[in-house]
């Protein structure tokens, strides 16, 4: 190339004196530039040539080059190395070394406004990589990544990769002692630049690590292939050698959004061996990420009776929508049975919560959210019983006061449905299910009403009968004598009265409460009356349950719950209904104590007690 310069200044040069020298010098330059173009030119067709004469592949791109991709060297492509600026990328290698050469490479298409190339280089006759490289539309280097490598002299390490829009997800393994994976993520920026964004141990992050990877191996998938990040399993505690597993594989991705197979299994910890397996398409599964974002996935610890033999396994999917103005929220829930060494679908995606509405991004607005709880009922269809939802709506509304405070107003609606299985799934019955729906009713009070060594605090006639709250007198200073009380059973009690005044019924003690307060409800074609006593010392804390039929009366349980409600007790709040033999508690209330004033209290967002049998049972959809 200098030779070539030498030789245009000769000649420029070689023209005549004074005034043709100017004007001969405005031309060399001239001519200068033009070779310089035609050079830059050269390089820019060859550039374009080599990148134009590749093959595309698609995005997502699974890197895994290495020896085994090529049956000879016959397959090796010839590559122009001084194109695609590789000696850039190896400055301290010669690429006329016939051992150390680009031997494949495909385009993607990562961005319309540069190139991405993915080059295959044999290192040497035991090593190849292959490097994702980001060029301009000139055809400069913009950043380069290793992608893949395989070597097969101790075959110890590999490296594979999974390229998407705007994400590269590298693994780096290693077979010493045993295996080790990690990965590495890469955001590719839209100038084309990759930054390293998170590096993980899988084998320090799953404790499941290797059972995991005995997993993969009979589904044939590589870690590089899974979301990671979404990798479940899960222990049932009656039978600790069964594992349960969520394997999402992904099918497509790019910024903000992805699509995954899903692979629900069951192994056996031990061995790792798959004992029963489900597959089912993203076409299907709803496992979907895009303006409404799939946050996470969960096994349900709970194991649901389908039958007196068959228990169905459990697994929720959240969701999230990304507007700031018009918030969503959904969970799903979906049940998985064993049959033989499959798993069978028995509820699909049925959603269990739904929140969603439209504000002003300040104050004023309008949602609604719903929670429905699920559990078993004692009817059956087609042999497996019928589940009952109990569903509790929250309409909210958002609004600014006189003052330019903002407000907000909840109103609640509770309802019931039912699911029933046809033969081979769950789904939601449109027909109303037979519900009796409680009211307070308020019984004639009794005022000045004695017993003999019993400080009454409320006293009610009701039916004939009676019913006495109040605490027994304590004798020589001790509240509980051999006689009334004892160490286990003192304090605040129910008592019922006969037409005599016999005390016919007389509950457990629950101590020196401060409020111990009467509360009667019934249903309108129901002779059946429930009394719950609410307690309470500086703050309420749930309720003792009694039920009185055919002037009989039985202490069920404690609703030990509570609302947010300011002002409201348990009893302000309660809703009761019966749906064939079952009793559900729900509370009008957008937040929930369980165990109110206890160390081990919990706030969730909804729960219900159910009454069913002789068992009084919370039920909450938080594992």
């Amino acid at each position: 190339m200098k030779i070539s310069y030498f030789a245009l200044f000769l000649i420029i040069f070689s023209c005549g004196s004074g005034t043709q020298k100017e004007e001969s010098t405005t031309g060399a330059i001239e001519l200068i530039d033009g070779a310089k173009e035609t050079i830059s030119s050269g390089v820019t067709t060859g550039f374009l040539k080599t990148i134009n004469s590749s093959k595309t592949k698609k995005l997502p791109q699974l890197e895994r080059t290495n020896f085994d991709s090529f049956g000879d060297e016959s397959e090796y492509a010839q590559i122009d190395f001084k194109a695609l600026k590789l000696y850039q990328v190896y400055p301290e290698r010669n690429f006329e070394e016939p051992n150390f050469r680009a031997i494949d490479m495909y385009t993607l298409p990562i961005r319309d406004d540069h190139h991405s190339v993915v080059v295959t280089v044999l290192k040497n006759e035991h090593e190849m990589e292959s490097i994702l490289i980001n060029y301009t539309t000139e055809g400069d280097i913009i950043d380069h990544e290793l992608v893949s490598y395989d070597e097969i002299a101790e075959s110890m390490s590999q490296v594979v990769s999974r390229i998407s829009e705007n994400r590269l997800t590298v693994n780096r393994i290693f077979w010493g002692n045993t295996k080790e994976v990690e990965q590495i993520e890469y955001e590719i920026r839209w100038d084309g630049t990759i930054e390293k964004v998170n590096t993980l141990s899988l084998n320090d992050f799953f404790t499941d690590f290797s059972l995991i990877d005995d997993v993969l191996t009979s589904l044939e998938l590589d870690w590089v292939q899974l979301k990671t990040t979404i990798i479940k399993t899960k222990v049932f505690p009656d039978n600790p050698n069964e594992i349960f597993l969520i394997i999402p594989e992904v099918v497509d991705e790019g910024e903000q959004f992805f699509e995954l197979n899903s692979h629900i299994l069951i192994a056996d910890k031990p061995t790792g061996k798959i004992t029963h397996d489900f597959f089912e398409s993203h076409q299907t599964n709803q496992w979907v990420s895009d303006a409404i974002e799939l946050r996470e996935i969960t096994i349900d610890t709970a194991q649901y009776p389908l039958s007196e033999v068959t228990k169905a396994y459990g697994i929720k999917v959240d969701f999230l929508g990304m507007s700031r103005v018009n918030p969503y929220s959904k969970q799903t829930w979906s049940l998985f049975i064993k049959s033989g060494d499959k798993l069978e679908k028995a509820l699909s995606n049925y959603s269990i919560k739904d929140f969603g509405g439209e504000w002003d991004g300040d104050c004023e607005g309008e949602f609604v959210n719903e929670e429905k709880i699920v559990f078993p009922g004692t009817h059956k269809t087609k042999g497996y019983f019928d589940f009952l939802v109990n569903k509790k709506i929250t309409e909210s509304k958002d609004y600014k006061n006189e003052d330019e405070e903002c407000q907000t107003e909840n109103s609640y609606h509770i309802k019931n449905s039912i699911l029933k299985f046809d033969g081979t799934t769950y789904s939601e019955v449109e027909e109303s299910l037979e519900t009796k729906s409680y009211s307070q009713i308020h019984p004639r009070k009794l005022t000045n009403f004695q017993i003999d060594q019993f400080e009454v605090d409320q006293a009610y006639e009701l039916n004939g009968q009676k019913i006495i709250t109040g605490n027994y007198k304590p004798e020589k200073g001790s509240h509980y004598t051999s006689s009334t009380e004892s160490q286990f059973d003192w304090g605040d009690r129910l008592l019922i009265l006969d037409s005599e005044n016999d005390v016919v019924f007389q509950s457990l003690g629950f101590g020196d409460l401060y409020l111990f307060d009467t509360h009667f409800y019934q249903a309108k074609t129901s002779d059946k009356i429930i009394i719950i006593c609410q307690k309470a010392f500086e703050y309420p804390f749930g309720g003792e349950v009694f039920i009185l039929e055919e002037s009989s009366i039985k202490h069920i349980g404690t609703l030990a719950i509570e609302g947010n409600e300011e002002g409201k007790f348990l009893t302000d709040l309660v809703d009761i209904q019966e749906t064939g033999n079952n009793l559900v508690f729900s509370l009008k209330s957008d937040q929930l104590t369980l165990k109110p004033g206890e160390e081990s209290s919990t706030q969730v967002t909804n729960a219900i007690y159910v009454y069913q049998g002789d068992q009084f049972i919370l039920k909450t959809n938080t594992p």
